[in-house]
């Protein structure tokens, strides 16, 4: 049991809602400066990115496939918002 709870720690987790919701607040707080919005949804991703490789390599359980998910993940998520913009 200490083995389930210490793999999905809410630990885990808090630096990933953190960044997410810093890059929220800033989409409203500057909601008229798109060039800034586009350099705030990167780092999102980017954070997203390392994030993922982190947490996997943290559970020992980071490969090649995992990796390139995040980054496609990454990459989709990214594109689509900034196209929206």
């Amino acid at each position: 049991m200490a083995d389930f709870k210490d793999k999905y720690s809410i630990a885990h987790y808090i630096p990933l809602v953190a960044v997410a919701v810093a890059t929220l607040i800033g989409f409203f707080i500057f909601a008229h400066d798109k060039p800034f919005k586009v350099s705030m949804t990167v780092a999102f991703g980017v954070s997203y990115f390392c994030w993922g490789l982190i947490h996997h390599h943290i559970h020992k359980d980071l490969n090649a496939e995992i990796a390139i998910e995040y980054l496609v993940i990454c990459i989709f998520g990214v594109s689509a918002v900034v196209f929206i913009l």
